[in-house]
């Protein structure tokens, strides 16, 4: 059974963290000021971890490959390229993804500004993006919900609607959530979704966005990524290959030279278009992963990418193709 505290044991389990973690003094010290026993102050900061008082990070260094961020920033013509290198476990995707959510904070909290309006997509890497977003100060910021959700039994935790709301509540900002699904088979169904005034007032916003955040993922991935889970079985997917598919971003499947794939399943997306992906020219992709190389290179060709955050591996492999 999960204990409770009164407030003023939370006070003094905060104010024993705070001695120890800030001020550095040592647990006996602690124990004579606040006339406890050391193994009661033992036990408030074990408590102070439990009850998410103290949250301890670990601050990988991010070191950056100049070189490589000016050759990207070059041949496809970025705003922006950031790609973090030199890491003893870049073997490990998890430790990737961790890694490219912590550049990603960091980058974007400096890029965003009071009055902007941002529309956020899906996946892992941003998943991590948000948990690992520490803003410096609180700003008025607006965060858009970019696609409909997800099939039920997706793991919702990623799934774009729930990374608005963590957005808005990291900023203290607003949200505006697309009551839809990403997906829809009837044709008539969409269009009457589409004539809701609540949707039609999220794709309103969508066309001014200041800033559009999302991921790129492989069709070829031994699992389907992102909201797609659920929508695409692997009939569907296989259809999808053999008309050219290479990768998808906010839902969307494109080819190697990033062109849209002529498809029932594209027409009956519910969320941001490629081509209002395209005309945004600030446009935030997060992606790592040797196995993403051709739908990055993809996204890239298309024009649909203002700004790179990649590894080093992925960098030089999409540098590589002609």
């Amino acid at each position: 059974m999960k204990e409770k505290y009164s407030e003023s044991e939370m006070n003094m389990i905060a104010e024993v963290a705070r001695m120890y973690y800030e001020e550095n003094l040592p647990q006996t010290t602690i124990a004579k000021r606040m006339f406890f026993s050391k193994s009661k102050v033992c036990r408030y900061l074990q408590k102070a971890k439990e009850l998410k008082i103290v949250e301890i990070q670990i601050n990988y260094p991010l070191k950056q490959s100049t070189t490589l961020e000016t050759m990207l920033k070059e041949k496809y013509q970025l705003k922006d390229a950031i790609v973090i290198t030199d890491s003893s476990n870049d073997e490990n995707k998890d430790f990737i993804i961790k890694r490219l959510g912590e550049q990603a904070a960091k980058y974007i909290d400096g890029l965003i500004k009071d009055g902007d309006s941002v529309g956020i997509s899906w996946g892992r890497t941003l998943n991590q993006m948000v948990q690992q977003m520490k803003p410096k100060t609180s700003k008025k910021v607006r965060f858009v919900q970019l696609t409909g959700g997800s099939a039920e039994g997706y793991h919702n935790g990623l799934d774009t609607a729930n990374l608005v709301r963590k957005m808005t509540e990291k900023y203290n900002g607003t949200q505006t959530m697309l009551y839809a699904p990403l997906y829809v088979e009837s044709d008539i169904v969409r269009e009457e979704l589409m004539k809701e005034p609540i949707i039609r007032q999220a794709f309103k916003e969508i066309n001014h966005l200041n800033y559009i955040i999302t991921g790129i993922a492989s069709i070829r991935a031994k699992e389907l990524s992102g909201t797609w889970a659920g929508f695409l079985n692997d009939q569907s997917k296989e259809a999808m290959i053999k008309k050219g598919a290479i990768g998808y971003m906010c839902g969307h499947f494109f080819d190697v030279a990033g062109n849209p794939i002529d498809d029932h399943l594209e027409k009956n997306i519910i969320g941001i278009q490629l081509d209002q992906i395209r005309k945004n020219q600030n446009v935030i992709a997060i992606a790592g992963g040797v196995d993403k190389a051709r739908a990055i290179h993809a996204a890239l060709v298309g024009g649909y990418i203002n700004y790179l955050i990649t590894d080093s591996k992925i960098a030089e492999k999409i540098l590589s193709f002609h």
